[in-house]
């Protein structure tokens, strides 16, 4: 505590040493610009020595009302600096107010009489001076934090080239320089400014060239890692530079876009590995417009397969829009149900304090109720309970069994669970007044050749009878292709092969697929759910279809491995895959857009007899575990006209 005092007073010390100095030196300009500059004596006047005490104590207080002095020296930053500034301003100010009140002459032997000309030129003086002393802390300050973390260097360091000569650039350079504990040797800069080509940057950095030739310098400069800092930069031009970087072969860092960086700023933590979302540069999804806040506003909503990937980032992105009431998890498995309501718990709180401190709670909507339940869908009686208790206004119905090849060996649990506990959900939606029902499908519903396509089919023909038959209910189903990151993705194969150090698997070099991130895809199915119609199949923009052996070259890359290190395993087609994914059937077309990537299919007339009398076949075969007989029903059940 002692110590602590003894600090404070010592800057008080400075502060009134060079706020007597400011004054002094200011005075003495003054009338060495009055008399010409004729005199060279230093004049310290009786008045000069009656005023400045006054002068002294109107600075300090000003100082202490403005929290001058609950700042630390060592962290001083630009801020600081402008309160500095203005503090002292409105000190000059308080000064100069006694003599304007009273109407003093400057030569008038009073303790107010004070001269504008010493007080502006001591405004100037006194603020370049008392900003030098902080910064002089600050910069010493660094100086030995960066001394002491040299000591801990180790003697390997990381050749790094940096990608970008911006404001990014030049902030990641700066968290290079204060942390060389990190070991990193900036060996140049990049950049697609040509007229930045040749400059130095921080003294020594210099910047090489242009982006596009990073492989040259990357071999040039024996370069180990890239960081990408570009914030700024549009996603289709981060994407281009992903790529560049990745093809590289060595380690590449990137440093977040500007909306994911708090509060702008970069941040040498927040500096992460490139991933597979760089490279394929899908855009985030604006659901801040009218229709998605209507929809949601003060709404309870049940999402069934919460506890999957699909089903968990809806729940974090309805959960993030802070505008619904609350919000039911509903899954089969008890601990990926565990698992996503704590995470909503943590956004929830995080949430609020976010809130808390921009003092926007009146706006910003944190109180949606988290409530889990764990329940089959298959069971008619438990979900109907489960419906009545919560009282849903909207669901949306990610739960579902999704892998192509375990249902091929599965097909009477893929039936069960896929089309009889769709159907379970659509005829209470329709029973207990739901008013909105979206069904999560797959691409590989259209034209089915497997097992899980065709259950999914029948789930979206099922949604079209109940549109049609129940109308105070509006029925949706939301199609799109592989999503990056889930659980079973064959990004996530693809990691554990790596990490068991064998090949990676593709099942055919001519092999494409359709892709988009977890949360992308999320925020479409809302969006989509908000502007769709009942009855409507509503189909997302996948963007370009991906080759998935040039996909899995660039995924060892990204690993830090070359493709001398790992072998890229044709296993061909297996059962129920396709070589090409669609979007659409041959009967199918885009009936019209409904907004930036998402379009209405134009969809075939259903028959409802026939079709529930196929279903109730299958059903029959699904409860004896009539396997064979149910795979060649379900296809002709999808090739016969309903």
């Amino acid at each position: 505590m002692f110590q602590k005092s003894l600090k404070s007073l010592s800057r008080v010390i400075i502060d009134i040493s060079i706020i007597a100095v400011s004054y002094i030196a200011a005075s003495n300009l003054r009338v060495l610009n009055t008399q010409g500059g004729n005199t060279s004596e230093f004049i310290i006047s009786d008045q000069l020595i009656r005023i400045i005490g006054f002068i002294i104590l109107i600075k300090l207080l000003v100082f202490y009302f403005t929290g001058i002095y609950k700042k630390f020296w060592r962290y001083t930053k630009t801020e600081d600096l402008i309160q500095i500034g203005r503090s002292l301003l409105i000190a000059n100010l308080l000064i100069v107010l006694p003599r304007i009140v009273l109407g003093l002459s400057p030569r008038a032997h009073d303790l107010f009489a004070v001269s504008y000309g010493v007080v502006i030129i001591d405004f100037f003086l006194s603020v370049t001076l008392i900003c030098s002393v902080r910064l002089l802390r600050f910069y010493l300050k660094e100086q030995s934090n960066i001394k002491s973390r040299l000591k801990v260097l180790s003697s390997k360091t990381k050749n790094t080239l940096i990608i970008g000569a911006g404001e990014g650039g030049m902030e990641v350079l700066q968290a290079i320089k204060n942390h060389p504990e990190l070991g990193l040797d900036v060996k140049g800069v990049l950049d697609d400014d040509s007229k930045k080509f040749g400059m130095s940057l921080l003294g020594s950095i210099q910047v090489k060239g242009a982006i596009v030739d990073v492989q040259y310098w990357v071999d040039e400069l024996a370069i180990e890692q890239i960081i990408i800092a570009i914030p700024s930069s549009s996603l289709k031009e981060r994407k281009r530079i992903s790529l560049l970087c990745n093809d590289t072969g060595v380690d590449v860092r990137i440093v977040p876009s500007v909306d994911q960086l708090a509060g702008g700023n970069v941040d040498i933590r927040e500096i992460r590995k490139l991933s597979m979302e760089d490279l394929l540069g899908r855009e985030e999804i604006n659901l801040n417009i009218p229709e998605v806040v209507e929809f949601l506003k003060d709404k309870r909503v049940l999402v069934t397969g919460a506890g999957g990937s699909i089903g968990r980032e809806l729940c974090k992105q309805l959960l993030n829009k802070g505008q619904i009431k609350s919000l039911c998890l509903l899954g089969k498995g008890e601990n990926s149900i565990f698992e996503s309501r704590q995470e909503l718990e943590r956004l929830k709180h995080m949430k609020a304090q976010e809130s808390a401190q921009a003092d926007e709670l009146k706006n910003h909507q944190i109180n949606t109720e988290i409530i889990a339940r764990i329940a089959d869908i298959r069971n008619y009686s438990r979900i109907e309970h489960i419906i009545k208790e919560f009282k849903p206004e909207i669901i949306f119905h990610a739960a579902a069994h999704k892998h192509v090849f375990m249902m091929e060996e599965n097909p009477c649990e893929a039936f069960e669970n896929n089309v009889l506990g769709s159907k379970n959900l659509m005829e209470l939606a329709a029973v207990h007044s739901v008013e909105n029902f979206v069904l999560i499908s797959t691409d590989k519903a259209v034209n089915p050749t497997s097992v899980m396509g065709k259950t999914k089919r029948l789930a979206e023909k099922l949604l079209l009878i109940h549109a049609r038959k129940f109308t105070n209910t509006k029925y949706t189903a939301v199609r799109f292709g592989n999503v990056l990151g889930s659980r079973g993705s064959v990004i996530k194969v693809w990691e554990k092969q790596i990490e068991e150090g064998k090949s990676i698997t593709v099942t055919d070099k001519e092999a494409i697929r359709y892709f988009m991130t977890i949360p992308e895809a999320s925020q479409l199915v809302i969006k989509a759910a908000s502007k769709a119609h009942s009855g409507e199949i509503i189909i997302l923009d996948m963007g370009e279809p991906i080759n998935i052996y040039e996909l899995a070259k660039q995924f060892i890359q990204l690993s830090g491995l070359s493709l001398a290190d790992v072998d890229i395993e044709f296993t061909g087609m297996r059962a129920g895959e396709k070589l090409y994914e669609e979007l659409l059937t041959s009967e199918e077309f885009v009936a019209s857009q409904l907004t930036d990537k998402i379009f209405k299919a134009k969809i075939e007339e259903v028959e409802e007899n026939a079709l529930m009398e196929q279903i109730l076949e299958l059903s029959e075969m699904a409860r004896v575990d009539n396997q064979g007989d149910l795979v060649r029903s379900l296809s002709h059940t999808y090739i016969s006209p309903c």
